[in-house]
């Protein structure tokens, strides 16, 4: 009779471990990135036991890392309800995403018991989140009246040469257009005084960069612009006002609600002032890049990943006011108006006139940009040149205006690359070869430039 016992016993003990081999391998799944992977095993197990707390929040926390927020709800509060104090956490995370307070703080509290029913040591985050609610709150307060004319949704990695700006509003330049440390775009003002950039520091993190373009077209040594930008974290997507003044940028940090965040600061005897949050519907709990505002054509530009269509950002382009009018707090229609959930509730009646004008703007500027090709040329020895009259080298200038020919055409290539992509998206899908091979046209040109701008400083220095 005992060895019968001691059979089933170690009967019962194989099973469970046979019962809680899936989990842990699906647990590893989570925990080496395989998210896709994760799911499909957790939702198996999740049918087989509905009400079990490790599953159903792993199987939450793997569908948030793939996006699907709205998915992972169900899961997490069952993960709540069964004790599992992180689950909590990921609820108020979503809630914060969604622009729902009230949700947000209700699952902070919740986390905050569990962990001190289970004498752990709060993190930090659980403050950082609790600032966040904070600030979503005071935002939602101030959310800005602003007409918003288009949208167009395009690749993250290069979403500012996408932004159509007049001559008069400046130049946004790739780094090696001008032979600098930047990490993404480097901004040279109309009257060419100057070049903002951000490049990573000592510690890691981005900081804004200038340098000062000299008369005789030498350019001054980089240094940090004056002021506290970043607050621990990274800044970025500089564009300075016409007045010289007035300098938007993007950052992370204690102000920032979540990643990046727009901010604005005006220039000062000693440098920058405090910058200050530019608040919604510009900034949300997702990325939020570069403003930039042509006084020429009238129209303003921002970028934000709050679509979360992984690899692309939305550009809206909108019209700039002289005063901030908010939305009452009370508007029942304030966090779709904050969320930017259709831009045609932001439009007047006089919204298609005015975007055939700023189109129509917007054309006839670009046009006397690309004729007149105005360009910023770090020639590697300390000289910077901006027009061809500055080449001595008469090989060299020709060369140049094969450059700016070739960069054209990128343009156009760009364009209709962009269109075929939009017909894709619609479906389209015969358009897939073309696709292909308009990338790689614009790959080859883009090779061909390069070779291009080395020959040029090549023939003007040697």
């Amino acid at each position: 009779m005992r060895f019968i016992i001691i059979c089933l016993l170690a009967l019962g003990i194989g099973a469970l471990r046979l019962a809680a081999a899936p989990i842990d391998e699906a647990r590893k799944l989570y925990k080496d990135g395989h998210y896709k992977e994760a799911v499909t095993q957790l939702s198996k197990l999740r049918k087989a036991s509905p009400r079990d707390g490790n599953v159903n929040y792993y199987l939450g926390a793997s569908l948030m890392e793939l996006g699907r927020n709205s998915e992972a709800v169900a899961p997490l509060k069952t993960a709540e309800e069964r004790g599992v104090a992180d689950a909590s956490r990921l609820l108020a995370e979503i809630a914060l995403d969604s622009y729902d307070v009230d949700a947000a703080e209700k699952h902070l509290d919740n986390w905050e018991d569990k962990l001190t029913k289970g004498k752990k040591k709060a993190p930090a985050e659980l403050d950082e989140m609790r600032s966040r609610i904070v600030m979503l709150r005071n935002m939602l307060q101030r959310v800005e009246k602003i007409e918003i004319i288009d949208s167009i949704t395009v690749d993250q990695f290069d979403f500012f040469t996408h932004y159509r700006l007049s001559p008069e509003a400046g130049r946004i330049l790739l780094p090696e257009d001008v032979d600098v440390k930047a990490r993404t775009m480097v901004y040279v003002p109309q009257n060419k005084s100057e070049m903002i950039w951000a490049e990573s520091d000592s510690t890691g993190f981005s900081i804004l960069m200038a340098a000062s373009i000299l008369d005789d077209g030498t350019l001054d040594s980089p240094a940090p612009l004056k002021g506290e930008f970043s607050e621990g974290g990274d800044a970025d997507y500089p564009f300075l006002m016409p007045d010289g003044m007035t300098l938007y940028f993007a950052a992370t940090g204690e102000s920032s609600l979540g990643g990046y965040d727009i901010f604005m600061t005006r220039r000062s005897d000693d440098g920058f002032l405090q910058p200050q949050n530019i608040g919604m519907p510009y900034n949300s709990p997702y990325n939020d890049y570069m403003l930039a505002i042509d006084e020429s054509t009238g129209a303003g530009w921002f970028a934000s990943d709050r679509s979360q269509i992984p690899g692309k950002v939305t550009i809206y382009v909108f019209v700039p006011s002289q005063t901030r009018v908010n939305y009452s707090p009370d508007d029942p229609k304030l966090l779709e108006r904050a969320r930017i959930n259709s831009i045609t509730d932001t439009q007047t009646a006089d919204a298609a006139a005015m975007r055939k004008r700023i189109a129509t703007i917007e054309e006839g500027a670009t046009l006397r940009n690309r004729n007149a090709r105005p360009f910023v040329l770090s020639m590697g020895n300390g000289k910077v040149y901006t027009s061809l009259d500055d080449f001595k080298n008469p090989q060299a200038r020709r060369e140049m205006s094969s450059l700016l020919k070739e960069e054209k055409q990128i343009e156009a290539q760009s364009d209709r690359l962009d269109q075929l992509r939009q017909r894709y998206a619609k479906g389209e899908r015969h358009l897939a070869d073309q696709i292909l091979d308009a990338e790689a046209a614009i790959e080859f040109s883009r090779q061909n430039m390069a070779e291009l701008r080395n020959k040029v400083i090549r023939l003007e220095t040697k």
